[in-house]
């Protein structure tokens, strides 16, 4: 659990992390190294989640040594499958990172939206949805794992 005070916004109490796979933690279907260590440093404060299209087809091979749920999504509409899988959850305990349009619901819902640039760039109405953007993964792992900086970033 990641718990600090915002001064304006109050206390965040954040125990869930979603993340869309290709474009924020994988580029061309294949996870970025530095993110496997950052996901093994998280795990031990905050529940993982990888959200997924599964577009090349890789995700469950390369996930299958890490401490994080993946869930291949099946609907017809993406967008409202990531966002209501966040109803598994108290929402307000929950910070999620993406880039794409798909992305755009859920990072509403969450408590927290990361949003990431990254190699793929970002949908317009992803950022827009977010509460912080940052350039790659490795920067919203570092706000994560370094609480005071959402506390800079966040304070009113």
């Amino acid at each position: 659990m990641i718990e600090l005070i915002i001064p304006g916004k109050g206390i965040v109490v954040l125990e869930v992390l979603v993340l869309d796979y290709n474009g924020t933690l994988a580029l061309d279907g294949n996870m970025l190294e530095s993110a496997r260590e950052h996901l093994r440093h998280l795990a031990h404060l905050m529940d993982i989640h990888i959200l997924t299209s599964d577009t090349f087809g890789t995700v469950e091979r390369q996930c299958q040594d890490l401490p994080v749920q993946v869930n291949v999504l099946t609907s017809s509409n993406h967008t409202r499958e990531k966002a209501d899988y966040l109803l598994n959850f108290n929402p307000d305990h929950v910070v999620a990172v993406g880039n794409g349009a798909n992305d755009q619901l859920m990072l509403e819902r969450a408590h927290l939206g990361i949003g990431v640039i990254g190699f793929e760039g970002a949908c317009t109405c992803a950022l827009l949805a977010s509460d912080i953007i940052v350039k790659d993964i490795e920067d919203a792992f570092g706000l994560l794992l370094k609480p005071q900086r959402l506390k800079a970033t966040l304070r009113q």
